[in-house]
């Protein structure tokens, strides 16, 4: 009788542990489907950010353009360039989606979907600031091994926290956004004219 309701106890507990992390999954789901919502509904991005890095980023869908100082990065949706100052040169490239998370985190919002278990993690603050915490990691082998984004009320990210293979832990901490910013057509292209010195490392 003992071993019996010590089994139950058991169940018990894995069973409310199984409900709690579903409940976890559907909220982590339910926020980044509105973070999802909010960024493509919002047009044109400009942010800027510190941390690991500084720098500025412009978004529109699934185009950029990022500046980090040392590298500027154009992506048009199909084709990147990547503008390596020290080395002078320019690398030309079809990215695969793992390729584009590894440049531009805000791809998470296209592929979560696709790839990533979720979680929720409460309420955090950082830097004086509260927002939704989110854990994901890749269900399938990735140089990204984990991801911990801070979402605020209004359903933007504003701190991430990136961990891949053999590398340095990447923070990223949004300091400002613009929204519904209109960039033009070649915003997201790389001019080569400009960088006449560079040398074209044309990878497609």
């Amino acid at each position: 009788m003992k071993k019996y309701c010590l089994a139950l106890y058991f169940l018990s507990l894995w069973l409310g542990y199984t409900e709690t992390f579903a409940q976890q999954n559907a909220k982590a789901r339910k926020i980044l489907d509105k973070t999802a919502a909010t960024i493509k509904s919002s047009g044109g991005i400009r942010a800027t950010f510190d941390g690991t890095q500084e720098g500025t980023i412009l978004l529109e869908n699934e185009k950029f353009y990022l500046n980090n100082g040392a590298v500027e990065t154009w992506f048009d949706g199909k084709t990147q360039w990547s503008y390596v100052k020290a080395n002078e040169e320019v690398n030309i490239s079809h990215p695969t989606p793992e390729e584009l998370q590894d440049t531009n985190p805000y791809f998470l919002v296209y592929f979560y979907k696709r790839g990533y278990d979720y979680s929720y993690g409460g309420i955090k603050k950082i830097n004086g600031k509260s927002g939704y915490e989110i854990l994901l990691t890749p269900q399938a082998p990735s140089n990204i091994t984990a991801i911990t984004l801070l979402i605020a009320d209004d359903y933007l990210p504003f701190h991430l926290r990136i961990e891949a293979k053999n590398q340095p832990i990447q923070i990223i901490h949004i300091r400002s956004y613009r929204l519904h910013q209109n960039f033009n057509k070649d915003t997201f292209k790389c001019d080569l004219k400009k960088y006449p010195q560079a040398e074209t490392i044309d990878l497609r």
